[in-house]
């Protein structure tokens, strides 16, 4: 251990950060997570980067790695092992050609990203809070506002530039290590640490974006009304539903119905939207023309000690009234 350090410290340029750091409270967590890991390491280039995986192989320590730091899991901290924050590596570069082309570096946020974007028209479906990161996002998916007509952020990947567990810089692409290119798009930080994505942008206009709320006694014919409308609505809308918020009112906090629909026709967007206005008693509704870079809300710190977990599933069409009525009494209990 004490070797693979001394090597550490002559080949990484970056930062080091132990315990005992006047950085360490703030470095060694992730948003939704507390952690102690033995050092959190700060590349500042794909050579630190390379540096920081042999150390950690070569030391036998848990390696984590954090972009933005806001995956429910806490993947990004361990407990004794190395964590690599990628921070630094946050540049957005335009390649350019008819495939608006974009290289993003895996410590590079999504609201800084979307800022970099807009002054040229263009967006990549990515998410909906600005601090989240690129890397955490992408390599699991990517759920965005735009996601039923661009797809999931990973969908808009075309190559990747990875640190192996070897320690080795790869690109990965259909043509290029096919294989890593496939298991990255889904598999999470498993297969190497993502230095640099290649993202295919689109062009953007403004986007009509807000809540459309329900009461709270309504929840289940707003949101089986609500499934049955996204079925057949325009690929221009994207919306999440959302009830029994515990910070909002819990059982008694009102439905939210969140929106998003890809254009600036307020003729067309209010055809799209009408059927979900119609779905019972409106509390509110602040649906309006937006830059699609503004749509991107800040994460709120999470009380101290908050854990998420999370779970997902899928049901056919038929199941899904009953799912409603399930999660509906769930949540008024």
């Amino acid at each position: 251990m004490s070797s693979s350090l001394e090597s550490l410290r002559r080949d990484f340029g970056g930062d080091i950060i132990e315990p005992g750091d006047a950085e360490y409270p703030s470095a060694s967590r992730a948003v939704l997570a507390s952690g102690s890991p033995a050092q959190v390491l700060r590349p500042t280039n794909v050579e630190d980067v390379k540096a920081a995986v042999r150390f950690a192989a070569d030391a036998g320590l848990p390696l984590s790695v954090r972009g933005g730091g806001h995956g429910f899991q806490g993947f990004g901290t361990n407990d004794d092992g190395v964590v690599i924050d990628l921070r630094a590596l946050a540049d957005v570069e335009f390649i350019g050609d008819e495939h608006h082309l974009v290289r993003i570096g895996g410590g590079a946020t999504w609201g800084e990203v979307a800022i970099a974007l807009a002054p040229h028209g263009l967006a990549i479906s990515s998410g909906d809070t600005k601090g989240v990161g690129v890397g955490g996002l992408t390599l699991t998916g990517g759920i965005g506002w735009k996601v039923r007509k661009y797809g999931l952020a990973l969908d808009n990947v075309v190559a990747a530039e990875v640190v192996t567990a070897h320690g080795e810089v790869v690109r990965a692409s259909a043509e290029e290590h096919p294989d890593l290119f496939w298991a990255i798009r889904g598999g999470g930080g498993n297969f190497g640490v993502v230095t640099a994505f290649e993202f295919r942008a689109h062009r953007t206009t403004d986007v009509f974006f807000g809540r459309i709320t329900f009461p709270a006694s309504e929840a289940y014919g707003v949101l089986q009304g609500w499934a049955d409308h996204l079925r057949s609505a325009p690929e221009e809308l994207t919306s999440v539903a959302s009830l029994a918020n515990p910070m909002a009112g819990g059982p008694e906090a009102p439905v939210e119905i969140q929106v998003a629909f890809d254009g600036d026709d307020p003729e067309e967007a209010a055809a799209a939207l009408a059927p979900i206005r119609r779905l019972g008693t409106v509390l509110e509704d602040d649906v309006e023309l937006r830059a699609y870079a503004d749509v991107l809300e800040e994460a709120p710190a999470p009380p101290p000690g908050l854990q998420f977990v999370t779970r997902s599933a899928f049901v056919d069409k038929e199941s899904v009234s009953g799912l409603l009525q399930v999660l509906t009494e769930v949540a008024a209990s």
